[in-house]
């Protein structure tokens, strides 16, 4: 049986149960393929199984009151996920029920439920809290929230937008197109854009005289991280509505954000960079040990510390590319 016939087939106990050591075996058979493919096949699997902890909670609760959409946020809205994934999401309902105060109630303890069956499944709470079980609001409430990180940016806004910026509907009928109009707006939002950049800038590859320093890295701050938060802002730049890291940067080549070479370089960086975060994590969960976005440079081969090596340098040049064309320095 395929794991997403198992997702959906298996009993409740069993699935929480089973269930990460299960993902962790189809995604090292998915990475001898490719390492994108590998997470967005996790982020599928992982849809599926939202679903079905969605499709329990309102079995327990009853029909939900009004039209509503699931969001999944970050990683998982990107499509982007490896073995370490802590819970990013929320929940959005029509703005026409949001009087009634049943409609409040009900979402929170649907959030909640699902919270928490997601945690037992092995999905950690987001540190910072960013979970349906406390992000339950009207799509009124949402466009004023959109409005105010977009419009009005500050410091604290753009961390906050920098985690639901990659929001993507995994279940339910409320449509989005609202909070789509908001974001392409962003386009026009200078100050938002600079304050996006210089988030984009703040995590450093840790490179010294053109090598890695250090015995260790920790792939996701010292590399990954920097070019979804790149590719994010070039796609914001341009207007555009593109959600997948590789996408984001093909589409910033076609608005001219960024040289159809960088996007390529970047979109290189990004592949080795999965590939070996998604390597790393298997072998740890192989030794029992948890998974972490850290790779140990004495277990790379010479050729994957060369290809490590040029992907940080492609990065750090964005960064200062960066830094330079939109004045991150002006903003407090």
């Amino acid at each position: 049986m395929g794991l997403l016939d198992w997702v959906r087939a298996a009993d409740d106990a069993e699935l929480l149960e089973r269930y990460a050591g299960r993902l962790a075996d189809a995604a090292g058979a998915e990475l001898d393929r490719d390492a994108l493919a590998a997470g967005r096949a996790i982020a599928t699997v992982n849809d599926a199984l939202t679903r079905r902890l969605i499709a329990k909670a309102e079995s327990e609760l009853g029909p939900p009151p009004c039209p509503y959409a699931w969001l999944a946020l970050g990683s998982q809205g990107r499509r982007e996920q490896s073995l370490l994934t802590d819970q990013d999401h929320a929940l959005a309902y029509a703005p026409d029920a949001a009087a009634a105060p049943q409609v409040g109630e009900y979402f929170a303890a649907l959030g909640d439920r699902v919270t928490e069956a997601l945690r037992r499944a092995g999905f950690p709470y987001c540190p910072g809290g960013y979970m349906a079980k406390n992000w339950h609001r009207s799509m009124l409430d949402w466009q004023a929230t959109f409005h105010a990180w977009i419009d009005r940016p500050s410091s604290q806004g753009v961390v906050e937008a920098e985690v639901f910026l990659d929001y993507r509907r995994v279940h339910g009928d409320l449509g989005l197109r609202p909070i789509d109009g908001i974001v392409r707006s962003a386009a026009n939002r200078p100050r938002f854009l600079i304050l996006m950049a210089r988030a984009a800038v703040t995590f450093r590859p840790p490179l010294r005289f053109g090598r890695i320093h250090g015995r260790e890295l920790d792939l996701k701050t010292g590399g990954l991280a920097p070019i979804v938060l790149l590719a994010r802002l070039y796609v914001l730049a341009g207007g555009t509505a593109a959600t997948h890291t590789p996408d984001r940067l093909e589409a910033a080549a076609h608005t001219g954000h960024v040289s159809a070479e960088g996007a390529a370089r970047l979109t290189k960086a990004y592949r080795v960079l999965t590939h070996l975060r998604l390597q790393s994590q298997l072998r740890e969960v192989a030794g029992g040990r948890p998974a972490t976005n850290v790779v140990r440079l004495n277990e790379l081969t010479g050729q994957q510390r060369s290809e490590l090596t040029e992907a940080l340098h492609a990065v750090r040049e964005h960064q200062q590319a960066t830094e330079l064309r939109f004045h991150t320095e002006t903003v407090s």
